[in-house]
């Protein structure tokens, strides 16, 4: 009698480029469909020089049917122990997770832009005068491919692109508006476009594909 073959420990991988290759997810939930990965031996201000990162499934394994692997990350802030103080185990700061891109059985890698280099929240991480240690934790959540292709994680670049640069100018004109128009209306500056467009530009001269 057959007798099924037992699942793989590890169907997941991530490559940052002149790194090594990481396939030691630890399950997050008792669903095994959550998963969290932290990135040692990148920290600090070394974290921003990573523009993109591979993400894929391991040679001979696949996902559930109708199914894919959406990959997230968040900053850990660890604060610094200080023997001289009086408390010293603090407990890490964690931020929400941010979506990075997807994959699934027909397509099995994806090589995802980070953006870490314009990141306002990792920018301010790294740069407080607090004494702690910034790194990266990676998520990695088993959906349905319909979510999946709601949030747009699995599409056409050309599209991608797009939708990213416009919901980085949305998102920069939704930060000026003051309410005061109602029915779903934004007041903004009369120079918000200039203002953005400037910004844009410092953006993309730090990472010319950071949208």
């Amino acid at each position: 009698m057959n007798q099924a073959q037992p699942q793989p420990s590890q169907v997941l991988g991530v490559l940052i480029p002149g790194g090594v290759v990481r396939t030691d997810f630890i399950p997050s939930d008792s669903s095994n469909l959550k998963f969290t990965l932290a990135l040692t031996g990148i920290a600090g201000k070394d974290i921003s020089s990573v523009s993109e990162l591979v993400f894929f499934l391991l040679p001979g394994v696949s996902l559930p049917p109708d199914h894919g692997a959406m990959l997230f990350w968040q900053i850990v802030s660890t604060p610094v122990q200080n023997t001289m103080s009086g408390t010293p185990f603090s407990t890490a700061a964690t931020t929400e997770f941010e979506l990075i891109g997807a994959i699934a059985n027909h397509k099995p890698s994806g090589a995802f832009r980070t953006g870490w280099a314009t990141n306002d929240a990792l920018s301010a991480a790294i740069n407080a005068p607090s004494s702690t240690t910034i790194t990266i934790n990676l998520g990695v959540s088993i959906e349905p491919m319909s979510t999946i292709q709601n949030v747009g994680s699995i599409q056409d670049d050309t599209t991608h692109v797009a939708k990213k640069i416009a919901m980085d100018l949305f998102n920069f004109m939704q930060s000026f508006d003051t309410g005061a128009a109602g029915g779903g209306n934004m007041v903004v500056p009369k120079n918000i476009f200039d203002r953005w467009l400037s910004r844009f530009e410092a953006k993309a001269r730090v990472d010319p594909n950071f949208f």
